[in-house]
């Protein structure tokens, strides 16, 4: 016998209680899976191909991340529910993107529409303009890109090689805040 908390994390469990819950049982299960490259959505969903030559299953993916958060259980169920009413509308052979539809049913639901808890990369490179001083953080390497206040006030906004941002430093650390 499972105690409630060991179905805390277990997707199948917590699709069959959704689904029971507000589907009526009326969805199959689709592939259920765990994602850790998610990062700036908690979840999403893959429909099937319903070609007689090329079946395959529909997918719902749930970001790895949130099983370490506080929360885990309820973003969880959030993150599912929400992919399981695209699920739905795609089984009804709806439009199955943000429609009307779509959060009349989410509303009912009580779920979320943006994932509150996103895991961006931390910045790992820090670029500088020459010309103004003014320095810009990214995520990954950037090629030729330039200083856009500077190219806007002495180029009349048109790309000039002057302006071209330089590599100061690759991996930096963000300075602590106090």
């Amino acid at each position: 016998m499972h105690s409630a908390s060991s179905f805390l994390l277990d997707l199948p469990f917590l699709f069959q209680k959704v689904n029971g819950t507000y589907f009526d049982g009326f969805l199959d299960f689709p592939q259920l899976a765990w994602n850790s490259r998610l990062r700036s959505c908690s979840g999403r969903f893959i429909p099937g191909s319903r070609r007689f030559w090329k079946e395959a299953p529909p997918r719902i993916e749930i970001a790895s991340y949130l099983k370490e958060e506080m929360q885990a259980e309820a973003l969880v169920l959030d993150t599912l529910s929400h992919e399981m009413i695209h699920y739905w509308l795609w089984v009804l052979n709806r439009p199955y993107g943000h429609t009307s539809e779509f959060y009349a049913k989410m509303t009912m639901m009580g779920v979320s529409r943006y994932n509150t808890v996103a895991k961006f990369k931390s910045y790992q490179y820090l670029y500088h303009c020459k010309f103004c001083q003014k320095s810009f953080q990214a995520r990954k390497k950037l090629d030729s890109l330039a200083c856009l206040k500077c190219c806007k006030e002495f180029s009349c906004g048109n790309y000039d090689i002057r302006f071209k941002l330089v590599l100061s430093e690759k991996r930096f650390q963000l300075p602590k805040e106090s």
